[in-house]
This record gives C-alpha cells, structure tokens and sequence, in this order.
C-alpha cells in the first residue's frame, strides 16, 4: 500500500514472538515479547534514486514480555527474514518512548561468521537531521 509520499508500506502492526524454536532459527529471545513495528520501502517510484538504506525500520515496546532494547540482532535478523530484507539495506530505528519522538539508531556492522551466520557489531547513536526527516514522516503516518 502506497501512502501519500509514494513510499510503501510493507507492514504496520504488532509483531510478536513466542519465545520457543521454529525450523532451524532461534527465536528473538527464548521468551514471549512483541514490538510494534512499521517497514516502509522508500524507494517506490523513484527510478533516479539510489538509497544507501532503502527501508525504514521503526519498532517500540509495547511491554508487553521480553524488551530486546540491549540486544536487538536476534530481532533484526528475525524481521529480515519473515519480510525478505536485507539487513544492510534498512535504516534501524527504535522509538524508546511511546508518546513521544525520541528515536535511536541501531547500526549493525557485520564483523565475521559464525557458520553460515553472520556476527554483527551492534552500535547506538541519535538520529542525523536526514534521518530524522524519513523517521517523522513513518512516524507521522
């Protein structure tokens, strides 16, 4: 669904885990939690533009179960997966307070492999003027 900056929408709901094993991946956390959670694709018709970081990743606690704040990988890699993401191409973004827009950026610098999974260097800043700018129009919609 295309909203009216012409960027889409992937997903915009609660996402939840229920803590226990599925196939071969390991859960988020080995207990319940859930996140709400918008994924939008910002690269919709916008044939002359190249995004270094084409989706927009925004998720908050809902606290309800297990809060992912300190180790968000596990999360990261999750919603990848069920939403057919690249990991270097999205923009991580966790809104730490409900009702108002304080935001941190979650960078994910993949450092090695372990297997066939890769390691990531987790790093956490404040969000750039840009950023800020894609972040109040996700926020906003």
């Amino acid at each position: 669904m295309l909203n009216p900056d012409g960027n889409r929408s992937i997903f915009d709901g609660r996402y939840s885990w229920d803590g226990k094993k599925k196939d071969r991946r390991e859960p988020i956390a080995w207990f319940p939690g859930a996140y709400d959670l918008k994924i939008i694709d910002f690269s919709v018709g916008k044939k002359n533009v190249i995004y270094l970081k084409r989706y927009l990743c925004l998720y908050t606690n809902t606290g309800a179960g297990y809060s992912i704040s300190d180790n968000p990988e596990k999360f990261a890699k999750n919603v990848c997966h069920d939403f057919s993401l690249k990991m270097d191409n999205v923009l991580w973004v966790e809104q730490l307070e409900r009702e108002k827009e304080i935001f941190e950026i979650i960078t994910f610098e993949k450092c090695g492999i372990l297997g066939e999974d890769p390691i990531y260097l987790i790093k956490k800043r404040k969000p750039r003027d840009n950023e800020i700018r894609f972040i109040q129009k996700a926020v906003t919609k």
